[in-house]
């Protein structure tokens, strides 16, 4: 379910004209789904699909987030949206700077608009160059080129344990 509303929330993103948009995307820690508007703001999205997993995380996003709105941080998004089939997250649940929208039927549906987190300016080509390098590895790599690499390593090593076991 969580790559289905991730797909969603791209297409969604995409038609708002957001420049930039990258699944899955690292560039200080996760994010699952990143977009850059097309004045250089940088959105994350985090895809909750269980009450549990929403309750931990939030208290991890409280501690993360929460000095951002007193200091400027190049590397910190913009604006942070909780994205959740209908209902599993209330608004009220939400910290007052998270947006939150909602996944019914194939559509997404903002319920809160989230506050601005700082006033400084990313590094928008380093943000660009690394989205675009993801879904290039992603296309041609079938993964990150770390995910590429050990995926030869493993075949690799399948191939010992394969000519390893004739000799024994």
């Amino acid at each position: 379910m969580t790559s289905e509303i991730q797909h969603q929330l791209c297409k969604h993103i995409a038609i708002k004209g957001h420049e930039s948009i990258c699944e899955n995307f690292g560039y200080n820690w996760e994010m699952d789904v990143a977009s850059l508007s097309k004045s250089g703001l940088l959105h994350e999205y985090e895809v909750k699909i269980s009450r549990s997993d929403f309750l931990a995380d939030k208290k991890r996003k409280q501690i993360k987030f929460s000095h951002y709105e007193v200091r400027n941080e190049r590397t910190c998004p913009h604006y942070f949206y909780y994205v959740c089939p209908e209902n599993l997250i209330s608004k009220s649940e939400i910290p007052i700077w998270a947006g939150l929208y909602y996944y019914s039927d194939g559509e997404i549906r903002l319920i809160k608009s989230p506050k601005r987190l700082h006033v400084a300016k990313i590094e928008v080509e380093k943000v660009l160059r690394k989205m675009l390098r993801l879904n290039i590895q992603r296309k041609y790599l079938g993964g990150s080129m770390l995910t590429y690499l050990n995926r030869k390593i493993t075949e690799k090593n399948k191939s010992y344990d394969k000519i390893e076991t004739l000799f024994t």
